[in-house]
């Protein structure tokens, strides 16, 4: 009996480190899981945010006054960057050979100011009737 317990004396220290190892491999993975669902959840932050700034920006082109044609940029009141480009499209004439309706095509570009390339992008095609 005495030379059974001292061929299983090391035994206990060699088991524990083991269940140790596995315990630290599994806390790992559950971390790595909760820190991608966190980043998961600021970028759908990010993007929710930006989505409705973005339509809202472009909703207003050309309705509050007229259509700012070329390049421009800003920051919304919460950080987001955004840069808008705005260019002229083709015009529909009536029967009398006259313009009846301009077009215009946006494109809205909106980052994070401290994203690593993290961007959003809206593009619209947009027609009005010619103010006479």
């Amino acid at each position: 009996m005495r030379n059974q317990l001292r061929s299983r004396q090391g035994f206990f220290l060699i088991e524990a480190l083991v269940a140790l190892a596995i315990l630290a491999a599994a806390l790992g993975q559950l971390l790595e899981g909760v820190s991608g669902g966190a980043r998961n959840q600021a970028r759908a932050d990010f993007l929710l945010r930006a989505a409705r700034q973005g339509a809202s920006q472009l909703d207003a082109l050309g309705v509050d006054g007229p259509v700012p044609y070329g390049e421009s940029s800003g920051r919304y009141p919460d950080g987001l960057h955004w840069s808008l480009s705005v260019a002229p499209g083709p015009s529909v004439a009536g029967a009398t050979g006259q313009p009846i309706a301009t077009s215009f095509h946006a494109r809205l570009q909106i980052k994070k100011p401290s994203g690593f390339g993290e961007s959003y992008i809206i593009s619209s095609f947009k027609i009005r009737p010619v103010e006479q």
